[in-house]
């Protein structure tokens, strides 16, 4: 369903498919910014406004590709049913009002089904300039840029997602298991982030599972 949070998340990070390579010929001249500078990019702006990105590259991050090895590759009958479904829901969300966050969300799965990252960016900062206090869109923002690795911009999206949503565990789970997995050394940030989810969902049973994760790495 749209509700879906999407399928790659809940793989184990060791069977993370890699982003293509040597991809970025092919990108636009304002990809192409985000794809070989180290300095803070410009990332696409066709479906957002042109004053901000609500998720932009952050400071030392690069993106080799944007596009990877979607869970339908190579299946030309899946390849055509995201299709279609990316262009049912495109339908619905030019008079949607109230639904448009959760529609840009579904569509951006579709395109994270076929391996279009560049798409998949451009829907989820569609759904977060549609609802900028759900976590949803945020929290696949994280994941798309884990993916893609950009580990500081995918931090930002995680913490926001926590944020905006305080009381939903799921993502205070998902912004700790980065940060042990991917940003080891990053004490004191693993540390507020243990203390925020405590703040705000209680010392379940889970957290002391990560907690002691990340005190025997």
């Amino acid at each position: 369903g749209l509700v879906a949070i999407g399928i790659w998340q809940f793989l184990p990070r060791a069977d993370v498919p890699q982003p293509t390579e040597n991809q970025s010929q092919s990108l636009p001249p304002e990809i192409k910014a985000a794809t070989s500078s180290d300095t803070k990019a410009i990332l696409p702006n066709s479906a957002v406004s042109p004053a901000s990105h609500p998720l932009p590259l952050a400071q030392g991050d690069r993106i080799a590709s944007w596009t990877f090895k979607g869970a339908y590759a190579g299946n030309a009958e899946l390849t055509a049913k995201a299709q279609s479904e990316i262009a049912r829901l495109s339908v619905l969300l030019i008079t949607a009002t109230s639904s448009k966050m959760i529609l840009s969300v579904g569509v951006a799965n579709q395109y994270e089904l076929l391996g279009e990252g560049e798409k998949q960016y451009e829907y989820l900062e569609r759904a977060v300039q549609a609802d900028p206090e759900n976590g949803l869109p945020w929290h696949n923002l994280g994941v798309l840029m884990e993916r893609l690795g950009a580990f500081r911009t995918a931090r930002a999206a995680y913490e926001k997602s926590t944020l905006v949503q305080p009381g939903l565990k799921f993502y205070h789970y998902a912004y700790i298991d980065f940060l042990i997995t991917r940003m080891s050394e990053e004490t004191l940030e693993i540390k507020k982030a243990f203390e925020a989810a405590v703040k705000s969902i209680g010392e379940t049973a889970y957290l002391l599972e990560l907690r002691t994760q990340w005190e025997k790495s």
